[in-house]
């Protein structure tokens, strides 16, 4: 005697399998930046009142370009994180002290930070 299943254990089969890739799609989601996305990035002057920086910020991607912020100003881009997750972006500061190259943006940062890094 064979016993074929009735429809409402497909149902629950069904069911139970798509709550199973919901829980597994959103967990991943939490642990790679969104790639639908725009990431938003912004540098500011913080660093002496009356002092001014050059700045000029990049990607293997993008290249933001060469600014000029006085104190308190700042730039701001946005960007999608490529398909790998491995966007970076950096910056070089020239300042009257001397000249820094600083990562600004890695997926790492995104990832810890949730929606707004400082």
């Amino acid at each position: 005697m064979t016993m074929t299943p009735k429809p409402q254990q497909y149902l629950f089969i069904l069911l139970l399998t798509i709550n199973i890739l919901i829980t597994v799609t959103s967990s991943r989601a939490r642990l790679r930046p969104k790639l639908i996305d725009d990431t938003a990035v912004i540098v500011q002057n913080d660093i002496n009142e009356g002092e001014s920086i050059s700045i000029h910020c990049y990607s293997s991607e993008d290249d933001i370009g060469t600014h000029h912020l006085s104190y308190g100003s700042a730039i701001h881009w946005n960007f999608k994180v490529n398909v790998w997750g491995t966007t970076k972006f950096w910056c070089d500061f020239n300042t009257k002290h001397g000249s820094r190259n600083y990562s600004v943006y890695t997926r790492k940062v995104n990832v810890s930070c949730g929606d707004v890094c400082v």
